[in-house]
């Protein structure tokens, strides 16, 4: 079975990530120019029919990302003569038949979602995924021109870029995939409700709490004050505590391996966020709830701050599906000092396995090109797009320029421009080191003091590494 890796881990304190990660660059995206459409796929000089007849199979967990993949096969099929066969599937199963596919020399599937370092970092550097260079640079596949690459924000490249190496960064290996989606964090809020009560809208762990409180009290104990997921699966951790670790200066690990979840200020993040917030001041049914099922309770005007991707926007601003579209507004949250987030993104990657790689990369080159991006995020609601391009086009302005009286689009362009960055450290253990972690929350929420579950967990998470190599004492 293949091993599961995951993402780099931040350097150290908040202060220090920025200097010792040259690739943040705080400032304006770049400028896109004001005259003409963004460059059609029948601009590329490539022969767009070269498979024409050849059938191609993708599988995706149950995600937008994969229903938009669903949405453009049609127009692909038109242009290229290629069938493209979009399956979705509910993510357990989804892992499964990946492994299962991927260990295969006959495989099932030409392409599958790739869902961040979790996906790629496993599977790429063992082999089983199509390295994408060997494809940008052969001028019978890519137009490279008219392809632009330097479009893709270089950051979400990097990241998904690894060797495989133990204490190796990302970015010291080529990219498996070109993300066509990422996916970074923002505090949305209920302006009205803080409005109506008086309240600032936070933007760290110490404004929060009394802003919860505030609310929580002033509407009776009727509303959940503030969520985020509550996934049992891990979600709480890699999709909202290792948003606000960095800002407090705390690492995964060392850099000999070593869990860093049991340091103080770890303690005090865990101990606010769980137990002083989400557990007296959040929804009563919190524990075990996933992605999906927060978005849609917020978007239901369930609770009056909530945690997560800032592309879930896409649903609260949509009156069709939101009771709260149109009193939404949004804020980067973090410490006092810095507001980094985790940079988790979307792709299709390429079985190396497969007999049709090279009409495979058409696909994945055809969904990651600047108009389809742009079609896909302004028609479909695809957010985010990885390309500049796209942030910067009048069509997708808009589209988003409304949403929080702009304050979404201003939150969306400093994560892209300044905050974003991988959070996690890359291991094939992670998926352990997850459910260890999650299963300490859980603990807090029930009632253990936070010190004493995380010192648990470090214990266990630290045999979980000694077993796979990564601690150095």
């Amino acid at each position: 079975m293949t091993k599961r890796l995951t993402r780099r881990s931040f350097l150290g304190s908040a202060a220090a990530i920025g200097a010792t990660l040259p690739f943040i660059k705080a400032g304006s995206l770049p400028a896109m120019a004001a005259t003409g459409d963004l460059p059609g796929p029948e601009e590329a000089k490539i022969n767009w029919r070269q498979f024409e007849g050849t059938k191609l199979r993708f599988l995706g967990g149950l995600h937008p990302a994969s229903a938009n993949i669903n949405k453009l096969a049609p127009e692909f099929e038109k242009l290229t003569g290629i069938n493209l066969t979009v399956e979705q599937i509910a993510w357990d199963a989804y892992s499964q038949k990946v492994q299962l596919d991927l260990g295969s020399q006959q495989p099932q599937y030409d392409m599958f979602l790739c869902n961040g370092g979790d996906f790629d970092w496993a599977y790429g550097p063992s082999g089983n995924l199509s390295q994408v260079q060997q494809f940008l640079d052969d001028p019978a596949l890519t137009d490279q021109a008219w392809y632009d690459l330097a479009d893709v924000d270089p950051k979400i490249v990097t990241a998904a870029s690894w060797d495989g190496v133990p204490d190796h960064r990302e970015g010291t290996g080529k990219p498996h995939v070109i993300p066509f989606m990422s996916e970074s964090f923002m505090l949305a809020y209920r302006d009205d409700i803080l409005q109506k009560h008086n309240v600032k809208a936070p933007t760290t762990l110490e404004e929060l709490l009394p802003a919860a409180k505030a609310v929580f009290d002033g509407e009776g104990g009727n509303l959940a004050a503030f969520s985020t997921r509550g996934d049992t699966d891990g979600g709480i951790c890699n999709a909202v505590l290792i948003n606000l670790l960095p800002n407090y200066g705390v690492r995964d690990f060392d850099d000999n391996g070593n869990s860093q979840l049991a340091t103080d200020a770890s303690v005090r993040v865990h101990d606010i966020l769980i137990k002083q917030i989400v557990k007296p001041l959040g929804p009563k049914s919190w524990i075990g709830t996933d992605w999906d099922t927060a978005r849609r309770r917020f978007a239901q005007g369930e609770s009056a701050m909530f945690f997560d991707a800032d592309w879930f926007a896409g649903l609260y601003e949509d009156p069709t599906q939101s009771k709260v579209a149109g009193k939404v507004k949004y804020v980067n949250f973090g410490s006092a000092d810095s507001k980094y987030v985790d940079y988790y993104y979307f792709g299709a990657a390429i079985n190396d396995h497969s007999a049709n790689k090279k009409a495979a990369w058409l696909a994945a080159q055809y969904i990651t090109s600047k108009k389809v991006m742009r079609d896909s995020a302004v028609n479909n609601r695809l957010l985010m797009p990885t390309r500049f391009s796209t942030f910067n086009d009048a069509q997708f302005g808009k589209m988003v320029s409304s949403w929080g009286d702009g304050s979404w689009l201003a939150a969306a362009k400093a994560n892209l421009s300044k905050w974003s960055q991988a959070a996690i450290l890359p291991n094939d253990q992670y998926d352990q080191v997850k459910t260890v972690w999650a299963g300490a929350v859980a603990k807090m929420y029930e009632g253990a003091a936070a010190k004493d579950a995380l010192t648990d967990a470090v214990s266990q998470i630290n045999e979980i590494m000694d077993r796979g190599g990564y601690r150095k004492g």
